[in-house]
C-alpha cells in the first residue's frame, strides 16, 4: 500500500512470513491452496517502510476490517 505522509510517498508493507519454494512447487498453486510458513498464528510480524523494517505489529479487527497494531517500534540507531 502507497500512502501519503508529510506529501512524500511511502510503501507500507506488511510481512507475515518468508519461505523459498522451487518453481516446480510453486506451479501447482491454485486459488483456496494454503502456504504455510515458520511462523506461529498470533506471532508478531514485521511492518517495512518502503521495504525497511519500521516495527513489529499484530492483526486486530476494527469495525469488521483487518488491522495492524504496531507493538514494537525498531530502533535503527541500535546497531544490534
Amino acid at each position: 500500500m502507497t500512502v501519503q505522509v508529510e506529501n512524500v510517498a511511502v510503501d507500507i508493507s506488511v510481512e507475515l512470513g518468508r519461505k523459498q519454494v522451487t518453481i516446480a512447487e510453486v506451479r501447482p498453486i491454485q486459488v483456496g491452496d494454503s502456504i504455510t510458513f515458520d511462523k506461529l498464528a498470533g506471532e508478531a510480524f514485521d511492518v517495512r517502510i518502503n521495504g525497511r523494517a519500521f516495527a513489529q505489529g499484530e492483526v486486530v479487527v476494527i469495525n469488521n476490517k483487518m488491522a495492524v497494531r504496531l507493538t514494537r517500534l525498531i530502533d535503527r540507531t541500535d546497531p544490534s
